[in-house]
């Protein structure tokens, strides 16, 4: 008998009647591939944004920072301080201004740096995006800077060649007040990926930037590193209690959430509520499904009767119509799975061929400039098993409907 119900469903699914049953049933099929496919898309990119924040953007920023006027010889205590909480990785100091970078052929303002390259390792991976030039450049006496790719290519400069930094730290002379002026050699251009961060700073040595701002031994701060991104907001607090209690001092603290925080609220908002919008579209090509299957019943009630009088029961009329319904909802579940899987895999490429097309750039004022892509197994699963259990679920009020179907009635008029 199961055999038979799954037979007659296999039937009904791969009738070729045209009329109107048969494009709701094949609007059904295409609304639950293209949700599907859609949501396999979209949410991939948004698990894409998401990541690339977290494992790019977030990891070359410090997760938190310790901030005020810090004398050089209290940095091993702080750093003693720091190490007491186990989540600690790694701290650097720092010294951070603002100033002007000029070139021979442009001007630009620009975030700069003032780090020691062993220790800012442990914190930043700008080391290990070094595209031309060496991370280690900058342990040398000379005046050497660390640039990104989008700031080299305004200035129109590269590694070996020499720039002027003009700092806002101001200087008397003959003519009046003048910021501080100092030339450096390019020594290395990092990519991160990220255009806020490629074209806005600039890493120089520690002593270096001592000696631009006149700091006299003291720097800005100690940027800290944690094995956790999302506990640092917490972890910094403690950390900070501890510092200033140890070393008698009314210091500061920041962290990612500051600069970033909001971004990433808004992407996993966004992911959300594009999702919940999208998943509409599954719940419409569902309703198709329910409706195309209560006009099959009533176009088929003749057949269903006999059925029943043939020695049919109510559970076996019903197996017909939640089969055929499962039918809809997997093979339209696996259309949807592989056209969403194919489209997001050369999402990239298409997206590229679209730009050049039409001489377009689509993310030119987001964070990162292209589309990230982020396919989780554990997602695709959830969204298809989710699609066919609706399509499943939403069988059995219309296959109840075919089995209270009563034989003597259909038939009198036959």
């Amino acid at each position: 008998m199961n055999n038979l119900s799954l037979y007659i469903a296999l039937r009904y699914f791969r009738s070729k009647k045209s009329g109107f049953v048969s494009m709701v049933s094949t609007m059904g099929f295409l609304g639950i591939s293209i949700g599907v496919a859609v949501l396999i898309l979209v949410t991939s990119v948004m698990n894409g944004f998401q990541k690339e924040l977290e494992t790019r953007i977030l990891q070359a920023v410090p997760h938190a920072s310790i901030e005020g006027s810090i004398r050089s010889k209290d940095l091993n205590e702080i750093d003693l301080q720091l190490k007491l909480n186990k989540n600690y990785l790694g701290s650097a100091p720092y010294i951070e201004t603002q100033g002007l970078l000029s070139s021979k052929y442009a001007l630009k303002g620009i975030v700069i740096l003032g780090v020691e390259p062993a220790k800012e390792s442990l914190i930043s991976i700008i080391d290990n995006n070094i595209i031309d030039g060496t991370w280690e450049s900058l342990e040398e006496d000379s005046y050497n800077l660390l640039i990104g790719k989008l700031l080299a290519i305004q200035l129109g400069v590269g590694v070996g060649d020499r720039v002027n930094v003009l700092v806002p730290s101001v200087s008397a002379s003959l003519t009046g007040m003048l910021p501080r002026t100092k030339q450096f050699t390019i020594s290395g251009v990092f990519n991160i990926g990220a255009p806020e961060l490629d074209e806005s700073f600039a890493y120089m040595n520690l002593k270096n930037s001592s000696k631009l701002l006149k700091m006299k031994g003291y720097v800005h701060g100690v940027r800290v590193s944690y094995q956790d991104l999302f506990s640092a907001p917490i972890e910094i607090k403690k950390d900070l209690f501890l510092v200033n209690n140890s070393l008698d001092l009314s210091l500061n603290s920041s962290d990612w959430t500051y600069s970033y925080g909001t971004l990433f609220k808004a992407i996993k908002n966004e992911k959300f509520l594009v999702s919940l919008l999208l998943v509409s579209i599954v719940l419409v090509a569902i309703f198709s499904v329910v409706t195309m299957l209560i006009m099959i019943i009533n176009e088929k009630k003749s057949q269903i009767a006999v059925l029943i009088t043939l020695g049919g029961s109510k559970r076996f009329i019903q197996k017909i119509f939640i089969l055929f319904g499962s039918l809809i909802g997997f093979f339209g579940t696996l259309v949807g799975f592989l056209s969403g899987w194919l489209i997001t895999y050369y999402f990239g490429s298409l997206i590229y061929l679209l730009e050049n097309l039409f001489n377009v750039k689509f993310l030119e004022v987001y964070f990162i400039d292209y589309f990230p892509i982020d396919m989780r197994p554990d997602w695709i699963f959830f969204i298809c098993f989710f699609s066919f259990l609706l399509c499943v679920v939403s069988s059995f009020y219309p296959a109840r409907i075919a089995a209270k179907i009563e034989p003597a009635e259909v038939l009198k008029y036959e």
